[in-house]
Order: structure tokens, then C-alpha cells, then sequence
């Protein structure tokens, strides 16, 4: 059904609302798949380049997404927009950007949060490739979990030292990313206020030419590899190799019985779910079990309608359906 590769969901009711890399946004009524249906919107007028994540958060889309200036992939910035929802026609208006460019944007995962008193959202944004020593300047927004508020949209450094946090949740006051390594080392992360997670200078997976460069010349890790010996918090778990990690969610505990208190965390090339239980303190994970989907997983939600998983799936493009028989 859906034009483009990569593509976002989230549900309004029993309906859900899908945005392709390209900002074509369609609805899906009641899952009825004989039939879907585009809604209109002015997203074209921001000069979007790549779709991040899409919500909705009191009666309020936000959308998140990369833009190219003069479409220079070498002056790529970050930006959020938000409208009322309606599902014929969409007005979007800036909520927030960063106006820095750089070369390679990622993450833009956004959750509705509230910060003490102030209500607004956790954003995550990502330090890759050559800007990834941004992820340790404070004076830069990029490689950070931020929070903006929905009455000035001013953003607040909440941890820095990320480098890519594909998923994000919010679960009764406890923040959970997962976050991709480079060529291993995909995390998943407990966040706390002011923690710096170590990028670019800590990290369990390594460069790229790791295999060809520094096994071939027997040299040291570039990275260094724990993260409390230099005073960064250590992640929850570490994949090595990495699965491509993308999304993490809460079960609720109606889903099944056999898995109440129980995490899912999507992947792109390891093409499957994982589940996950968490001690008590969210220091480690007690156990994960694989579970093969066969396709890249972008995106999750859980449909109380249904009492099913929706997954975004990228290489058919289509939607699959999580459910207890």
C-alpha cells in the first residue's frame, strides 16, 4: 500500500495514521485493509528530506524530520512540526528546529514527557560520522536526549554522549533508549538527568573498518570500551554484533499472561523482535529471547482495540499484526 521504503505509524482510536520517508501521509480505517485513504497536508513546504518519527500527543501529529538547504546533503538540519489532527486535511507549523546543518542527521524519536512541571516531549537526536564529536559539546543539540516544552519550545539537555537513539519510552517516570552502535555495540540505555552515555569515546562496538583495518595491523580498539571507568554511564545491554536496533515498547500485561512486565525491541538487520525482562532497578536484563519476523522492523504500537502489536515492515512495505491466538 505505501509508496517508499521507509515508513512510520501511530494509531488514533482503532485507526492508523502512516507517513513514508517522502512525508506522503495515508490512514488506515479501522484496519481495513480492502481500502486506505491519503490525507492532505502543506508538509511539502518544509523541504523535507527524511521522515524520523511520527506521534501523536494530545490531539496534536508532530512529526519529526530531516531538511536539506538548498538540498546540499552536506548542510542537513533537524526539525519538528505539529498539527491538530484531522484526517482529511493536515496544517502543519514549526514546533521546533535546529538550525545548526551538518553532514548525517538520524534518531528523532519524540514521547510525550513532562519535566517536573513542565509537559512537552523527549526528542533524540544523533552525533554520527564526522560530527559524532558533537555528541560531548554542550553547546550543541545534536547526540542528545533533549526536552522541549509545549509552552516556549525550548529545548533542555537532558543526557548527551548518543550517538544514534532509534527507540524511545517512557515508562512510569523511567526513560528507556536504544540506541545504534557503529559496527557493533547497539544499546539499550536507562536515561537519567545529565548522564553521558560516552559517544564518541566509549563504545562496545567499533569503526567500520574494523575488520579489515585493525584485526589485519593487530591494533588497539579505537573505542574504549567501558564506560564507568571513565566516569559514562554503561549501558543496560550491549548487542555484539548488532542487530539493528530500532524501536522499544512495553507489553501491557493483558497481552499474555506468560509475559507481563516484558519489553519488545524491533531490529532492521537482524529482521526480528526481542523480548526482554528487566530487573527491578533497570540495571541488567534477566533474560531476550529472539523472536524471527524475517523482515526489517521500523516501528511499533500496540492497538488496545485489538490487543495485537502493530510492526512496520520495511522490506515488503507493509504492516504485520502481533496477536495471541
Amino acid at each position: 500500500y505505501f509508496s517508499g521504503y521507509k515508513f512510520f505509524i501511530s494509531l488514533l482510536q482503532n485507526n492508523l495514521i502512516i507517513i513514508t520517508s517522502n512525508g506522503h501521509i495515508q490512514l488506515l480505517e479501522n484496519f481495513n485493509f480492502s481500502s486506505i485513504k491519503k490525507i492532505g497536508s502543506n508538509l511539502k513546504s518544509f523541504n523535507i528530506y527524511d521522515i524520523l518519527d511520527i506521534e501523536i500527543i494530545k490531539d496534536n501529529l508532530y512529526i519529526s524530520f530531516v531538511t536539506r538547504q538548498n538540498n546540499d546533503p552536506k548542510c542537513q538540519s533537524i526539525q519538528l512540526v505539529k498539527a491538530t489532527v484531522n484526517t482529511k486535511e493536515l496544517n502543519f507549523e514549526n514546533f521546533f528546529k535546529i538550525e545548526k546543518c551538518i553532514i548525517g542527521e538520524a534518531a528523532g524519536r519524540i514521547v510525550h514527557y513532562f519535566l517536573n512541571d513542565l509537559e512537552g516531549i523527549l526528542f533524540s537526536t544523533g552525533a554520527v560520522q564526522k560530527e559524532s564529536y558533537l555528541a560531548q559539546d554542550n553547546n550543541s543539540l545534536y547526540g542528545k536526549i533533549l526536552f522541549i516544552d509545549f509552552d516556549k519550545q525550548n529545548a533542555q539537555i537532558i543526557s548527551k554522549g548518543h550517538r544514534n537513539p532509534q527507540g524511545l519510552l517512557v515508562d512510569k517516570g523511567v526513560i528507556l533508549s536504544t540506541e545504534h552502535g557503529p559496527y557493533g555495540g547497539d544499546e539499550i540505555n536507562r536515561i537519567i538527568l545529565n548522564g553521558n552515555y560516552g559517544w564518541p569515546i566509549s563504545s562496545y562496538g567499533e569503526n567500520y573498518n574494523f575488520s579489515s583495518k585493525i584485526l589485519k595491523d593487530r591494533n588497539d580498539y579505537i573505542f574504549k570500551k567501558s564506560h564507568s571507568d571513565l566516569q559514562y554511564v554503561e549501558p543496560i545491554y550491549s548487542f555484539v554484533p548488532s542487530i539493528g536496533i530500532s524501536e522499544i515498547i512495553k507489553v501491557p500485561n493483558n497481552f499474555s499472561k506468560y509475559w507481563k512486565n516484558n519489553y519488545l525491541i524491533t531490529s532492521l538487520n537482524g529482521r526480528s523482535l526481542y523480548r526482554v525482562l528487566f530487573d527491578e532497578n533497570y540495571s541488567k536484563i534477566i533474560f531476550s529471547e529472539k523472536i524471527p519476523i524475517g523482515e526489517r522492523i521500523r516501528d511499533i504500537k500496540y492497538n488496545h482495540h485489538m490487543n495485537s502489536f502493530v510492526l512496520a515492515l520495511e522490506e515488503t512495505v507493509s504492516i504485520g499484526l502481533l496477536k495471541v491466538n
